[in-house]
């Protein structure tokens, strides 16, 4: 007969399981205790209720023991031998609310907080949050329930305050390049204001700013680290960290695997962070172009009227920028040479890429508008003095020590891949236009994100004029197979249109 409570003694096992917390029981402590291979139970730890799934082994552990994996042992702390409480988990209530959800009922924040705590303490199993995936995110959600939404998924987690203005900037994605993060932080950083950058890992595209920031320094961090680098720099540009907002990981993990970003998605991910880390000025960039995420003006007035709906339910003071792009913002494509890119500007050498340079001025200018630090109009023009001064670049070393990587860091120390091949032009022309999706693609290929060194420059983009025997663009990666297999792959899907 089951009991309500037992104890079994923590052995850590060498595997990583990242999907679900799985647990190991020795199969006759199954047989005694009525437990089945995949059963739920809810592990009672240091104040925290935890779901974790059952595999069973006949001889991994020995009766008495329960198999931890290092993933698992890692994020709650847990020791080889330490004692550890469990009981039967039983039916979720939340699994009510998504009930009530698939048939169509809208939800009150009671309802939604319970939904998103249970994903959090994975009491949900994936196939319960599928379905609330599915509910929320691709089908009809109110405005309301979005507020909802966004509203338990930062009080789900950590929240961060810190003693000053606080400001971010957020860009929807989509558009290859376009890293103006590590030249906004830095900036809006010079002038006194806090800017802490929690940024994402790339999942299709050839690199996040995460990927990118990881080139120079570390970006994984846990909450008190991430606040003291702040308080040091006034900004950071760090991977989401595990206690803020830490349904949104397990969301995406499910909601990745159908490959479509839909608006609720994207909206309740992004303030929710916002909320958890203090931000009460927001910058959106929402880039625009046939070939991005957002692809046509009236999906981006769309996703504009949401962004400022939910903000202004927040009282964050929200600026949408809407960019109507002719294609990629600057010229790497990759984590090494978007950081390049970054470097180029912030040092003002002469061959830096203009346009990602007018963009981030022009998301940072914003920014001190909003918070009152220029007056309208004129914060671009500000934002472009803290380049001219070397102001930002000091500052942006300053973040990279902080975060562990060289203080003295600088464009020419940027490593890229070993193996290079220079694209030449075999005629004259001009560049009409650069298809995103199959740049992201051979860029991938390449190795980006995965490989740092790997990816490519467009010494030639949109609108550019070339000569015969020109370089169109650069390939960079570390293995000859890869850029074989790029070449052979270009061949059917050309990113150039000339």
């Amino acid at each position: 007969m089951k009991t309500s409570i037992f104890y079994l003694k923590a052995k850590i096992i060498d595997i990583e399981a990242r999907v679900a917390w799985i647990v190991v029981l020795n199969k006759l402590d199954c047989q005694k205790l009525g437990i089945k291979p995949g059963d739920g139970l809810v592990m009672h730890l240091k104040g925290q209720s935890i779901g974790v799934y059952v595999d069973v082994t006949d001889d991994l552990v020995k009766e008495g023991e329960v198999g931890i994996f290092e993933d698992l042992s890692h994020r709650f702390e847990i020791e080889q031998g330490e004692r550890l409480e469990f009981s039967f988990l039983g039916k979720p209530k939340s699994l009510d609310a998504i009930q009530s959800k698939l048939l169509g009922k809208g939800l009150n924040y009671s309802e939604m907080y319970s939904i998103v705590s249970d994903i959090v303490s994975r009491k949900l199993n994936d196939v319960a949050v599928a379905f609330f995936v599915a509910s929320s995110f691709f089908e009809k959600i109110s405005t309301k329930e979005l507020f909802y939404l966004t509203k338990a998924m930062a009080e789900t987690g950590k929240k961060i305050k810190f003693p000053g203005i606080v400001a971010d900037k957020h860009s929807v994605g989509g558009l290859c390049g376009n890293e103006t993060t590590p030249i906004i932080v830095p900036i809006i950083a010079s002038f006194g204001i806090y800017i802490p950058k929690t940024c994402s890992r790339a999942i299709t595209s050839a690199s996040g700013t995460a990927d990118t920031m990881e080139t120079v320094a570390r970006v994984a961090f846990s909450t008190k680290e991430l606040i003291n680098i702040v308080k040091k720099t006034k900004g950071c540009i760090v991977w989401g960290v595990g206690d803020i907002v830490p349904s949104d990981a397990r969301i995406i993990e499910v909601a990745s695997q159908l490959l479509i970003e839909s608006y609720p998605k994207l909206i309740s991910s992004i303030i929710a962070k916002k909320v958890a880390m203090g931000v009460k000025y927001l910058v959106i960039d929402i880039p625009v172009n046939k070939y991005a995420k957002i692809k046509n003006k009236k999906e981006a007035e769309e996703l504009k009227k949401l962004f400022e709906d939910i903000t202004k339910r927040f009282k964050i003071k929200t600026h949408v920028s809407i960019n109507y792009a002719k294609g990629p913002i600057g010229r790497g494509i990759g984590p090494a040479l978007q950081v390049y890119d970054d470097l180029l500007v912030l040092e003002q050498k002469e061959n830096r890429p203009r346009d990602l340079e007018e963009r981030a001025t022009e998301l940072a200018g914003y920014i001190l508008e909003l918070v009152g630090k220029a007056r309208k109009g004129r914060g671009k023009e500000m934002a472009k003095s803290a380049l001219k001064s070397g102001k930002a670049l000091e500052k942006f070393r300053e973040i990279v020590k902080a975060q562990g990587g060289d203080p003295e860091i600088s464009s020419k120390k940027i490593q890229l891949g070993k193996i290079s091949f220079q694209m030449k032009a075999k005629r004259n022309g001009r560049v009409k236009e650069i298809n995103n999706h199959h740049l992201v693609e051979i860029a991938r290929i390449l190795g980006a994100p995965f490989i740092k060194s790997a990816g490519i420059y467009l010494n030639k983009k949109g609108g550019e004029s070339f000569y015969k025997g020109e370089t169109l663009f650069t390939f960079y990666t570390e293995t000859s197979f890869r850029l074989h297999l790029a070449l052979k792959t270009l061949k059917t899907k050309s990113f150039l249109k000339t």
